[in-house]
């Protein structure tokens, strides 16, 4: 039997290129050397790496010389007996030898290059001949062997130590858990650090709403709350937690939310919600792992970004909201915001009178000469006025009282930290002008009680007990504005308590310069009545105003702005609602510093609040957020 070598070349754009010649060696050796009959210029090709022979009548053997391995339709093997009419193909690096019988019992071979893929395949035979890494592992097998390194390592090990060492927070039970972390935890919760379970209460499985709810429950008993504060102390916390109401009822909030246009966030959603991950849990806007990723220093929470702040965008429900609520079968009396420039003006709160000693409030539109019902004879007008007689005892009192000058805001207005105002206080603030002396005792000035009429007239007895019932006493009665009737002679005999009572409660007397009276309705008794008065601090209860803001407080001289929002110059009346239009805000909100040097955001937070909507934020929030939180001892 003797072989015929046919090799084809391919040629780009042209005819292929067939060479043929016969084989004088009757055994005829395959390799990359010159010696060899049937050579291959492949660096993948051992120098002589098989040999052909004649096995029986149309068959063949094919054997390695060597300890590399060849293909053979498709198999790598060492040695291969072939049938030539089965036309077999043999391959060595990029080229291939496919065997036929030819005529006169001659076994025709044809050598061809393998393709483009092929040739992908030649290259990285050469570079797994040439590199070490092929003689370690695969890359199949490095990647089962790195994936179980990191299950054993990340997984396995963890819970581990977390089994033997729950609880004790040793240093090799820290550095297990902290590849687990998302980062340092945020200000507010830093007293966590160390204490995972403390929200990560059950393996597995994402952060549920109970457990943010077992600190921030809103609505608890006096009780139930104390023992809340205790557990956050117990557990760290500086301070203790903020109760965080619902914004409205579940299925009021679902009703309202609109749905999702992007079909691929629907899809997401719907898988996390199946797999236990919802998007409308406590977790889901508060991202609580913050920083840059690195453990804070010491006991110095870590910083917050910015960027790592989740906050809903009000709009999206508040836009269309009252027709989706009323197609959920309960409408809604709240008017759809889309914008800043959409917002309604104002609806304060407003007292509208008494029943009994309880104000019945209403909430009302905002116009024009606007009262309520408060209880209180008062005129900021007067008050306020650069001349006349108040302004003039404001002078007099000097410094040293706190006056010296007319009367402005602050004289009777205080801050408040929570960006309202201290409570009136009628000795406090109005006592210094308003008198309550009703005697003098060793030269001290005797005080009337600001308060229920019944505790005037106790007082009054309490110290009138003991007194003489003439008026050579040693200490006369101080005539009080109001006071009917001639001084009394000596000796004549008076009633200090029913005179000092008359005079305080009866026209022209202390109390109705500011209050409204009603006389006994049994005559000759003490037993007079005040009309109940309720002065409002807050006109908006579902808006967060922060009169502490140097915006809101000062303009760009520096001046008070007080009188630019709420015209108290021209109130006569203490029933006069002095609220400003919304048109006032829009002067500096909503607007760009090219537009105003005051401008300011537009932001619905700003104002309102998710949890508990109306309530300001605490002082200890806006410390958070100043980065001036004070740890307490």
């Amino acid at each position: 039997m003797s072989f015929i070598l046919r090799q084809i070349s391919k040629r780009v754009g042209a005819p292929d290129i067939v060479r043929e010649k016969p084989l004088a060696a009757p055994e005829p050796v395959i390799g990359r050397g010159s010696d060899c009959d049937i050579q291959l210029t492949d660096l993948a090709v051992s120098l002589r790496h098989a040999v052909l022979k004649q096995s029986g009548p149309g068959r063949v053997t094919v054997a390695s010389l060597g300890d590399e391995n060849f293909e053979a339709n498709g198999k790598f093997v060492h040695s291969a007996s072939l049938a030539l009419a089965e036309s077999p193909v043999l391959g060595f690096g990029s080229h291939v030898l496919t065997l036929s019988e030819g005529e006169n019992g001659t076994v025709l071979v044809l050598a061809t290059a393998r393709g483009n893929t092929a040739a992908t395949v030649a290259g990285d035979d050469q570079k797994r001949a040439f590199s070490l890494k092929y003689a370690l592992f695969s890359q199949r097998q490095l990647a089962w062997i790195t994936g179980i390194f990191i299950l054993l390592a990340c997984l396995a090990f963890p819970i581990g130590v977390f089994v033997i060492d729950h609880n004790q927070h040793r240093t090799i039970a820290g550095a297990a858990q902290h590849q687990w972390s998302s980062g340092p935890l945020s200000p507010g919760h830093h007293f966590l650090e160390k204490n995972c379970e403390a929200c990560h209460q059950q393996a597995f499985v994402s952060v549920k709403d109970s457990a943010c709810l077992s600190c921030h429950q809103a609505g608890l008993a006096k009780l139930e709350a104390a023992h809340v504060e205790t557990r956050s102390r117990d557990l760290g916390s500086p301070f203790p937690p903020d109760p965080a109401g619902d914004h409205a009822p579940r299925d009021r909030l679902m009703a309202a939310s609109p749905p999702d246009p992007n079909m691929a966030r629907r899809i997401n959603t719907w898988v996390a919600n199946t797999f236990s991950h919802p998007n409308n849990r406590c977790a889901s806007c508060h991202a609580e792992h913050v920083g840059n990723g690195k453990p804070a220093a010491g006991d110095a929470p870590a910083t917050v970004t910015p960027d790592q702040i989740r906050r809903n965008d009000c709009k999206d429900c508040h836009t269309g909201m009252a027709q989706r609520l009323a197609d959920a079968g309960t409408p809604t009396t709240l008017p759809d915001v889309t914008d800043w420039g959409h917002h309604p003006d104002f609806r304060p709160v407003i007292t509208t009178g008494f029943k009994g000693d309880k104000p019945v409030l209403m909430k009302t539109a905002l116009s024009p000469g606007l009262r309520e019902n408060d209880g209180l004879i008062f005129g900021h007008e007067v008050h306020l006025l650069r001349t006349g007689g108040v302004a003039r005892q404001a002078a007099e009192l000097g410094k040293a009282a706190g006056y010296g000058a007319p009367l402005t805001c602050a004289n009777c207005h205080r801050p408040a930290p929570d960006g309202g105002f201290v409570k009136i206080d009628m000795p406090r603030d109005c006592g210094t002008c308003h008198s309550l002396t009703f005697a003098r005792r060793n030269g001290v000035d005797q005080q009337l009680k600001h308060g229920h009429p019944s505790e005037v007239v106790a007082q009054l007895k309490l110290y009138y007990a003991n007194q003489p019932n003439s008026s050579a006493g040693p200490e006369l009665f101080i005539r009080r504005p109001g006071l009917r009737g001639a001084t009394p002679r000596a000796g004549q005999p008076v009633d200090y308590v029913t005179n000092s009572v008359r005079n305080a409660f009866e026209r022209g007397g202390t109390c109705t310069t500011c209050h409204t009276l009603f006389n006994p309705a049994v005559a000759g008794s003490l037993e007079y009545r005040i009309k109940p008065v309720r002065l409002t601090s807050r006109y908006l209860p579902w808006g967060d105003f922060n009169h502490n803001v140097l915006e809101h407080k000062k303009g760009a001289q520096g001046a008070d702005t007080c009188k630019s929002c709420h015209k108290a110059e021209s109130s006569k009346f203490a029933s006069d609602v002095l609220l400003p239009k919304i048109a006032e805000c829009d002067t500096c909100h909503g607007k760009t510093k090219a537009q105003v040097a005051t401008a300011a955001g537009a932001d619905c937070a700003e104002c309102h609040g998710f949890h508990n909507p109306g309530l300001p934020a605490s002082p200890r929030r806006r410390a958070l957020a100043r980065g001036t939180l004070i740890r307490a001892h």
